[in-house]
């Protein structure tokens, strides 16, 4: 009997030809795709005008599957052989109308992909994210993650369904987080997992303590530049670096502004006294709050170049006029090899040498105005250091005090004496006697009386130098000769009369000489 229903229905499809007419009046209605394996498969065939139907079809790559009067037809833990395209059909004694074709997918259960961010090294205090995502297109997941064991509970999942992804953040790292870690997503509709993921290592590591090295690693000089090295191990990017003086409280004294990779360095470009002191280190994740500890400190000493600079005077800081001084700029150098030495010598504030051949300053002959307060400076790598002030005094000289009195004195004495003399010829009753008149040359054969000589008015024209003559009595020079009056002879006596060099301004010196003339036979 139902073969004959059957092929009536058929004959009458045949005849109607309605075999795939009117597709929107019935539908085929699936779960959202993809089917992963396990799950269940509901065709459901609905009728858009809810009329009740004799037969439902359903169809699986247009092989018929199953005839029913119900609308829904399950397949229950579907697998890869039901993957493939399938429509149903409602008929009616008179018709039969098909649906439209719908894929149906059925794909193995996925594994997710576990990955975690940043990829890096991880530090204690750092966040780091473990990410656990499903195959794209593959929506209505919640997930799961699982720490050292696969049968552990899960450390944490999230509470509904997450799409194709979702991550489990652990905000501030510890020791404890270290470990294997799996995940793996659940069906929210169902009770259907995934695979487990691959496992994934965490390997939190302690702070990192970073080391401070200085270069060069020798004694520091000032003006020297040091370069103060902090890094941290190798492999670990991603730092930023602060530097401190003295104490770790206290302000860094340089910081890099930016990510500077596994190290960076603090220069000191010229080196001070000041500079001395304990350094220490640390380094910062970048864009994060997170620091490493502290380096161990190093100390920094920075010698300094000079131990003294002094100014001496030779041969002392008091001369007389017209002596020879000599400045000597001398430094104590501390570092070896010697740098070159730059050399200033400064009177009252205004240098007189500059110069780096010499650290002499000499004064061949010293004058009042080389009186003055006289400092040093010696210069080398920008280090530049002073001596104490010199006082230097220039007096005046007693040699020329006491030469300039001895001239005059002894004019005045010369003037004195030959006055005296004069005083006493003149008192003995020599001829020649201040006042008379003088006989030139010209006129020593002409009968003129004796007469007085005035040598003071000749003694004023030193320039005139001429022989002059004075009658000279010879009698009286000669008491036991009788001479008479008519036998007295006039004798003349030669005098050159000459002006000595004057040894002051206001002082002359003069002097006689007397030559005695033959008398004329």
């Amino acid at each position: 009997m139902q073969a004959c229903e059957l092929a009536l229905l058929m004959w009458l499809t045949t005849l109607t030809g309605s075999g795939q007419s009117q597709d929107e009046q019935v539908t085929l209605q699936t779960e959202p795709q993809p089917l992963f394996e396990g799950e269940t498969l509901t065709l459901r065939c609905l009728i858009r005008d809810g009329s009740t139907v004799k037969w439902v079809y359903f169809y699986k790559d247009n092989i018929e599957l199953k005839y029913q009067s119900t609308t829904e037809l399950r397949e229950e833990r579907v697998s890869k052989k039901q993957d493939g395209i399938y429509k149903c059909s409602a008929r009616w004694w008179s018709k039969t109308i098909y649906s439209a074709e719908v894929r149906v997918s059925v794909t193995e259960l996925p594994q997710p992909a576990l990955t975690r961010e940043p990829s890096g090294e991880i530090f204690e205090g750092d966040a780091v994210t473990l990410s656990c995502v499903v195959e794209e297109g593959s929506g209505g997941w919640r997930y799961l993650w699982y720490k050292d064991s696969e049968s552990s509970p899960p450390v944490y999942q999230t509470d509904r369904s997450s799409g194709t992804g979702a991550g489990y953040t652990i905000s501030a790292a510890a020791l404890s987080h270290s470990g294997e870690y799996w995940c793996r997503a659940e069906r929210s509709r169902t009770s259907l997992n995934s695979q487990y993921s691959k496992a994934l290592r965490i390997q939190v590591h302690e702070l990192p303590q970073p080391a401070l090295t200085q270069e060069p690693s020798g004694e520091i000089f000032e003006g020297d530049s040091v370069t103060l090295s902090c890094g941290v191990q190798e492999g670990s990017r991603g730092w930023r670096y602060l530097w401190y003086k003295d104490s770790q409280s206290s302000p860094p004294v340089y910081q890099t502004d930016s990510s500077s990779g596994t190290g960076a360095g603090y220069t000191i470009s010229a080196a001070a006294l000041s500079h001395s002191g304990e350094y220490w280190c640390k380094s910062g994740k970048e864009r994060t709050s997170l620091y490493s500890q502290y380096s161990h400190p190093i100390w920094v000493n920075v010698t300094a170049l000079f131990s003294r600079v002094t100014l001496t005077a030779s041969p002392g800081a008091t001369v007389k006029e017209g002596e020879a001084l000599n400045l000597t700029c001398e430094a104590v150098v501390n570092k070896t090899p010697r740098p070159q030495l730059h050399y200033t010598i400064v009177r009252d504030g205004e240098p007189v040498t500059n110069s780096t051949d010499s650290a002499l300053y000499s004064i061949a002959s010293t004058e009042k105005n080389h009186t003055g307060s006289y400092t040093c400076a010696v210069e080398s790598q920008g280090v530049k250091k002073s001596s104490q002030e010199l006082h230097i005094e220039v007096q005046t000289s007693w040699h020329r005090t006491v030469a300039v009195g001895f001239s005059v004195g002894f004019f005045v004495i010369l003037v004195t004496v030959f006055t005296l003399l004069l005083l006493y010829h003149k008192m003995k009753g020599l001829p020649c006697i201040p006042g008379g008149k003088w006989r030139n040359h010209s006129d020593q054969d002409q009968d003129h009386p004796a007469g007085r000589v005035e040598l003071s008015k000749r003694a004023q024209q030193p320039e005139s130098e001429e022989i002059v003559y004075c009658d000279v009595d010879t009698s009286k020079h000669n008491p036991k000769k009788k001479v008479k009056p008519a036998e007295t002879d006039t004798v003349y006596s030669a005098v050159n009369i000459t002006a000595a060099q004057p040894a002051a301004a206001n002082a002359e010196a003069m002097y006689a000489t007397v030559l005695p003339k033959k008398k004329k036979k």
